[in-house]
């Protein structure tokens, strides 16, 4: 059996399995549908199922791979997968920390939702209309700021459906998804915009959707999910127009391109395949496993030397996404960053073993926070930290995990930063506060 035939069966299981593991955790076990666990997992879907159909069927390889290299890459996902399920369902200190933590949160008012919501909002104009320059303060606004008006919009929209008689909140949503949008055109990056769109099924789920018929739930996520599809694949023509910081008149352009719903696919195999994170996997089990040596624990040296800028540092890590295409000359127009897969990072950082590593840490992480949202569900604000994160936690396997894990360890540091400074103002509400009478979480995942 060829390569190009293995990696295509491959990929027809991942495509499926990990949508099979949502829908079973979801009806059978009881589950949240929504949650940081199974938003990774429907990124799984396609950055392993998509990508290994991309490399399968279109035989796309960027290196010279023995079938030795293709079940390196199976052994690495297996491995990953069999840690990420124990750490999510049966390790117990993910459990035991998340009991501890978010346990008081601001009061929810009219005040401090604005408050915060225009705070978050105003950090979407910093990272586009009105750039930054400080050096770190800069990097920092530019790179999380244009997803902090998805928050806003989860924030504002989810107090609407728990009070719909405060019209404010309403139309702040609107305000907050308009400025939402417009922020995420400017750029050719695709994350604020999907995380804008998907603040509303993530709200609306957490809010009203939850306690309502599963099936009805599915069918209502899956309407908006294949809206914001077409949405992003319109936006996918033409977000390549302008390289770089765009203005407000180019992102006006793209709305206008955008209202226009031109979709950018001729409907066939190869449109549709367009995803090579297995391709850079495998060639990530060449250079630092077959051919080299790894470049051990080089995502935690990355994500620690972070906040140190180059200037300081010019010599500091360099994320693997942006190493490996340099030093072998892929730079067609410039700048190049690849999605190295999760498995691609693991052996670039350590070998097959480092796979595993990342499975426990992955699972246990995802465990503390769905362990929060599940204890107190009708709390707006790690609800609205989950819509920020969203698109970094969907694209999370297919890497560069060292630059996402610092975006999501960025937005975590302001989330916790604004939580504590406005406690002080509109006041300290436990969490039994956010609780519903008939509210409780599944016995399989009661913390121990």
């Amino acid at each position: 059996m060829s390569i190009d035939t293995v990696l295509t069966i491959f990929g027809f299981l991942m495509v499926f399995a990990p949508l099979a593991a949502i829908l079973y955790n979801y009806l059978v076990v009881g589950d949240d549908l929504i949650t940081a666990r199974h938003l990774f997992l429907l990124g799984c879907s396609k950055f392993f199922g998509i990508a290994a159909l991309t490399t399968g069927i279109t035989g796309l390889y960027r290196g010279n791979h023995p079938m030795s290299d293709v079940l390196l890459l199976f052994a690495g996902t297996a491995l990953f997968f069999v840690a990420f399920w124990y750490a999510y369902n049966h390790w117990s200190i993910p459990q035991k920390i998340a009991i501890k933590r978010w346990r008081t949160s601001p009061t929810v008012n009219t005040a401090s939702i604005l408050v915060v919501g225009s705070i978050a909002m105003f950090f979407g104009l910093l990272a586009s209309v009105l750039p930054v320059e400080i050096p770190v303060i800069g990097q920092i606004t530019n790179v999380l700021g244009k997803l902090l008006p998805a928050a806003s919009v989860a924030l504002f929209f989810f107090c609407w459906l728990r009070n719909p008689v405060n019209l404010i909140y309403l139309a702040a949503t609107g305000a907050a998804f308009l400025l939402a949008i417009f922020v995420a055109l400017f750029g050719a990056g695709r994350h604020p915009l999907f995380a804008a769109l998907i603040a509303i099924p993530i709200a609306w789920y957490w809010a009203k959707w939850r306690y309502q018929r599963p099936a009805a739930t599915i069918g209502r996520i899956l309407a908006l999910g294949v809206g914001a599809a077409i949405v992003i694949l319109a936006y996918s023509g033409f977000r390549h127009d302008f390289m770089g910081d765009a203005d407000s008149g180019i992102a006006m352009d793209r709305v206008r391109q955008l209202m226009k719903f031109q979709l950018e696919t001729s409907g066939d195999a190869e449109s549709f395949l367009q995803e090579d994170a297995i391709t850079v996997s495998l060639l990530c089990i060449e250079e630092f496993h077959r051919n080299g040596d790894p470049d051990y624990f080089h995502t935690l040296r990355f994500v620690l030397s972070n906040p140190i800028p180059r200037e300081i540092w010019p010599e500091k890590p360099q994320a693997l996404g942006e190493s490996l295409p340099e030093s072998l000359g892929e730079f067609s127009d410039g700048y190049v960053n690849w999605g190295t897969g999760i498995i691609g990072n693991a052996f670039h950082d350590g070998g097959l073993w480092m796979a595993g590593i990342y499975g426990l840490l992955v699972g246990g992480v995802f465990r503390i926070f769905d362990d929060i949202l599940r204890r107190q569900p009708l709390n707006p604000w790690p609800i609205a930290m989950l819509a920020a994160m969203s698109p970094k936690i969907v694209a999370y396997s297919r890497g560069d995990i060292a630059i996402y894990t610092v975006e999501l360890v960025g937005l975590t540091v302001i989330t916790v930063i604004m939580m504590k400074l406005i406690k002080p103002i509109f006041g300290t509400a436990s969490e039994d506060e956010f609780r519903m009478d008939d509210d409780s979480i599944p016995a399989e995942h009661a913390a121990d």
